[in-house]
């Protein structure tokens, strides 16, 4: 079975995939691969310049989403044994990579969290971390595309809590990533 994983920055994807990898499924993390692609400085360099100009970023997944598309799916293909894979992406909806998997989960996070999270994990200024908001997905429509919405906004023991929950459904014999009398997770 495989589980995509998205939402926007400082939602707590990442926090999410660790714990689905604790219940014991593979991780596949998109940002990982990208940063085995492009090295921190020019990361930096290019996010200074694309987050301000939605048609240079456009240009810049053009080149980038068909390499992550492919690393993803030989990761996919070398771990196939397994019984569950999660893709943590946060473009996983807007490279079509949803269409890969079996069970779609968003994260969200209020507003505020997300900007303080993201500033303090990835040392953005307010000003940054808002222009890379700007250029997602938005939530509701994120949403909208989701078997299950995780809301990390609260602790970190909630969030578990909702994960396990999901874990659940999805690996019991009738679960197999399909929408369940739970429907939604909120």
């Amino acid at each position: 079975m495989i589980i995509g994983i998205t939402g926007s920055i400082g939602t707590g994807k990442t926090t999410v995939a660790g714990i689905f990898k604790s219940l014991g499924a593979y991780v596949i993390d998109a940002d990982k691969l990208v940063h085995r692609i492009l090295d921190a400085p020019l990361r930096k360099k290019i996010g200074r310049y694309v987050f301000k100009d939605s048609l240079a970023l456009k240009r810049l997944c053009g080149i980038l989403h068909p390499i992550v598309k492919r690393e993803i799916a030989l990761e996919i293909k070398k771990n196939r044994s397994r019984k569950v894979i999660v893709i943590d992406a946060p473009l996983l909806i807007e490279a079509n990579v949803h269409k890969k998997c079996d069970s779609v989960i968003v994260v969200k996070a209020p507003y505020q969290k997300q900007l303080e999270r993201a500033r303090g994990n990835l040392a953005l200024s307010l000003k940054q971390v808002k222009e890379r908001l700007k250029q997602q997905l938005p939530m509701r429509e994120k949403i909208a595309m989701a078997d299950f919405v995780i809301d990390n906004g609260g602790s970190l023991r909630n969030t578990e809590k909702q994960v396990k929950k999901i874990w659940k459904v999805l690996t019991l014999p009738d679960g197999r990533g399909k929408k369940t009398t739970i429907g939604k997770v909120k």
